[in-house]
């Protein structure tokens, strides 16, 4: 009969270890406690993997699934919060080991606010979950976490402050503002607009360039907003529509600096995603029933419209809303 593994005190590290599989645990410094996780992981085979690997084994194999299956920014945005996390916590640390309270270090940076904190260890638990899918934990170690709440982004503008925004915006970047202003659009859809997803009314993304790529994005053009598209449409039947001065394709980054410099002349925050949460709010405003506005806007469901309608901020609206509730007439 095979000679079975028991635990044994390493002196030089003043740990209690034991050796499964070739692969020597350790237990820890308490002998009591160590003998209970010993047995532990006997019964629990799963465990005993789980107590060999390390977050950062984890970690690379869920970035070459994230790699295979995802869009190449989200596999960036994955990689380097992971590479931050890692980081912070060492390469050689267990699942096992894994408390909140690490998370919490690692993320209260002065520089993170808790919307990046949010995102950061929601995407450490995403990959924990996806371990525990693949048969690699039993359970994540940080499934009930309370994570720091994220803020929505609550910028809308006015038609006048639309109006300020466009009389500074120069070239090429106005008719991609005008577009994305009509249509409410995604910033990312209006800049990876091409020929091809055009069909007189309609813009159709096929499920593999659309959001989720679960189903195609339809976008609705009204006669103003085919109006902005058709003269690309008679002179670039191939790559993006919309693009700068010199004719290259518009980036995040480059509509995000032309943005801050007229942030800085209107004396108000601007930002692309700024059309598309006036849109829904304005949208509502004009009495379009949500379930209407989230096909308009390419969601599932009417929840994610929230996220945009800021009506609380349009103070004249609700009034008249209030008066309506109780069935008086408008002033």
């Amino acid at each position: 009969m095979a000679r079975q593994p028991k635990p044994y005190y390493r002196r030089a590290q003043k740990r209690w270890v034991c050796t499964i599989d070739g692969k020597r645990i350790t237990l820890g410094e308490d002998k009591k406690q160590a003998f209970e996780k010993y047995h532990g992981l006997m019964l629990d085979r799963q465990a005993v993997r789980a107590e060999l690997c390390t977050l950062n084994q984890l970690a690379q194999a869920y970035l070459d699934w994230v790699a295979q299956n995802r869009k190449q920014p989200t596999y960036d945005k994955h990689r380097h919060y992971l590479k931050s996390c890692i980081e912070a916590l060492g390469k050689t640390m267990k699942p096992g080991s894994l408390k909140p309270h690490h998370l919490t270090t690692w993320t209260n940076k002065g520089t993170w606010n808790c919307t990046t904190r949010n995102d950061a260890i929601t995407i450490v638990q995403r990959m924990l979950n996806w371990s525990v899918e693949q048969g690699y934990l039993a359970a994540s170690p940080i499934q009930k976490m309370k994570k720091p709440k994220a803020k929505r982004r609550e910028i809308v503008y006015t038609p006048e402050q639309w109006k300020q925004i466009r009389s500074h915006a120069t070239g090429p970047l106005i008719p991609l503002l005008d577009f994305m202003w009509g249509t409410g659009c995604r910033p990312k859809e209006a800049r990876t607009l091409q020929a091809k997803h055009v069909h007189d009314e309609l813009i159709i993304f096929p499920p593999d360039e659309s959001k989720g790529e679960a189903d195609s994005r339809v976008i609705f053009l009204t006669p103003e907003t085919q109006s902005i598209v058709a003269p690309f449409l008679a002179h670039r039947r191939a790559g993006v529509l919309f693009v700068n001065s010199r004719g290259n394709p518009w980036t995040k980054d480059s509509i995000k600096s032309r943005l801050t410099r007229i942030s800085e002349k209107v004396g108000f925050r601007v930002i692309a995603y700024g059309a598309r949460h006036s849109y829904a709010t304005n949208a509502l405003i004009r009495s379009v029933d949500t379930v209407s506005l989230s096909h308009l806007m390419g969601h599932k469901d009417t929840r994610m419209i929230n996220n945009y309608a800021h009506l609380a901020q349009n103070v004249e609206f609700l009034k008249t809303q209030a008066r309506a509730a109780c069935g008086l007439q408008p002033r």
